[in-house]
């Protein structure tokens, strides 16, 4: 496949916000964020791949065609790697992708890891920070905190957060940033996140620092920096909030089946309108929302926040799930698909990241799931936040709060989701929980292949008490800590089913990546 050909399927789309609801001190502190956001973007390439520098500075200097596309297309995936093709390099020379960025040494293994880890176990908690850089000393391994890895970028971003912090009047999002500014400096970022969750996306929402941990994909500890700078949707966030009184109940229903002590009180929700992005946030498949910060001390101690982009998911939603449905469904199921059950879907996917155990005790001391699950732990902690998420939303359906077609709506919606994210494969951590639902549901005959249609039937209510079921299967495998046992029940569920090929095949003119365009002319 050429650039011109991967370049294709790609669906570019403009994003122009209106900022007529700022004043000039709020959109000169914007513009200062919207640098931060920027070298977020550096400081990510750099734990990508480190050959990414060099990469970025030779393919930009280039003025032929072929190499300003191969730029573009760089820009996108945020490697030299397809994210959407298995993988595959695109610029030759470069070997396969790395499993763990830059993070580790090349040479690492779990192994050794764990060698060193039980050998030097003062090194553990620096060693399993999410913040710190391991490499090779003159004595072998080492720990180096992001504030010194990344200093130079870091503190230039700190600088760009207290100048926008100095022009916004008191309040949380000043509060916010200040703090935020300092842990780019210090490396403890446990204030500014308790910070975070206070804010509420006025005069516009700004989330920054390193989060994630799917890029780590041997021991999913590594935390990749990112940024989302937003405007607020106050309708919509309004029309979704008033689910959220609901949601402690369901919570306590939860601590006492798995026995654990309930979050924080704090659920806060934002929907905003994407103004940039940067970091992880920006390249590859384009979050529609998320939960944050994923330090489970702060879940415990406030609770956390989810945040919901209107423009990330109403791109997708037009790009990928319209022209799919009719290639996936029987007539009578495909006006169930609608943008606003899918919004609802996500809606009890992130809150149901901050729902649930959060820690295991193994041999007396109390480790979080990325400690002990390691690489399964991203693709396990998306799968249980989708099945409890349907768990969730039938139990705003008990409450009244929402419809039975609403309900089959969101049933239906998120089961042909699935088939977008299998595309480029199936070892992305939502991609690889949403494999193991989808057998489940099979086994469950709430999901049959009609061979003779080519068309998937659906059985709503098979459906939701297979995805139950399911989602109880997850909060133990969670609470067992046992990563021999996930291991086994994520294989035991992962084969791709026969016809599974043959159905993506028939979306292969569908675009496989949406692609913002930021216009920031009138921040200027």
């Amino acid at each position: 496949m050429n650039i011109q050909e991967r370049l294709a399927k790609v669906s570019f789309f403009p994003v122009k916000s209106d900022f007529s609801s700022l004043d000039e001190n709020q959109r000169r502190a914007l513009a200062h964020c919207v640098n931060a956001s920027n070298i977020m973007t550096f400081i990510y390439l750099e734990q990508a791949f480190s050959g990414n520098k060099k990469l970025y500075r030779e393919l930009h200097a280039r003025s032929d065609g072929e190499g300003k596309n191969l730029f573009k297309y760089f820009l996108i995936q945020g490697s030299p790697w397809d994210g959407c093709n298995h993988d595959e390099p695109f610029i030759p020379g470069v070997g396969e992708r790395p499993k763990f960025g830059s993070f580790y040494p090349a040479d690492i293994t779990e192994d050794e890891w764990n060698t060193w880890l039980s050998t030097h176990p003062k090194d553990r908690e620096q060693f399993e920070s999410n913040y710190t850089v391991i490499a090779r000393g003159n004595h072998g391994l080492c720990a180096t905190l992001y504030a010194d890895a990344y200093g130079d970028k870091l503190c230039d971003a700190a600088y760009e957060l207290k100048c926008a912090a100095a022009l916004l009047p008191e309040g949380s999002l000043k509060t916010f940033l200040e703090l935020r500014a300092n842990a780019f400096r210090s490396n403890d970022y446990f204030e500014s996140d308790m910070a975070w969750v206070d804010t509420d996306g006025n005069p516009f929402e700004v989330t920054m620092g390193p989060y994630e941990t799917y890029f780590d994909g041997m021991l999913g500890l590594k935390a990749a920096f990112e940024s989302f700078i937003g405007l607020p949707d106050k309708d919509a966030t309004s029309a979704l909030s008033k689910f959220l009184p609901a949601v402690p109940e369901f919570d306590q229903m939860l601590t006492g089946e798995f026995n654990f002590s309930p979050k924080g009180a704090a659920i806060p929700l934002e929907v905003i309108a994407d103004v940039i992005r940067g970091g992880e946030g920006v390249f590859g498949v384009g979050y529609v929302a998320y939960n944050l910060p994923n330090d489970r001390r702060v879940h415990e101690a406030k609770g956390s926040k989810k945040v919901f982009s209107r423009t990330m998911m109403q791109a997708k939603f037009d790009a990928f799930a319209l022209p799919s449905v009719p290639r996936l469904l029987p007539t009578h199921l495909r006006d169930h698909c609608t943008f606003q059950n899918r919004l609802l879907f996500v809606l009890g996917h992130e809150i149901s990241h901050g729902l649930g155990p959060s820690k295991v005790s193994v041999d007396g001391r109390e480790m979080s799931f990325e400690v002990t699950l390691k690489d399964l732990n991203s693709a396990l902690e998306e799968a249980k936040a989708d099945m409890l998420g349907v768990r969730l939303l039938k139990h705003f359906h008990d409450n009244g709060l929402l419809t039975d077609d609403q309900l089959t709506g969101i049933v239906i919606s998120e089961i042909i989701s699935a088939f977008q994210g299998w595309r480029a494969g199936f070892t992305e951590a939502h991609s690889r929980g949403s494999l193991i639902e989808h057998n489940w549901l099979r086994a469950k005959n709430a999901v049959r292949y009609d061979s003779t249609t080519g068309f998937y039937d659906i059985e709503p209510e098979r459906c939701l008490n297979a995805m139950t079921e399911l989602s109880t299967k997850f909060l133990n495998l969670q609470v067992a800590g046992d990563y021999d046992r996930a291991k086994a029940f994520m294989d035991q569920w992962s084969s791709v089913p026969a016809e599974l090929p043959e159905v993506l095949e028939r979306l292969s003119d569908i675009p496989m990546l949406v692609s913002p365009v930021w216009d920031l002319s009138e921040l200027q």
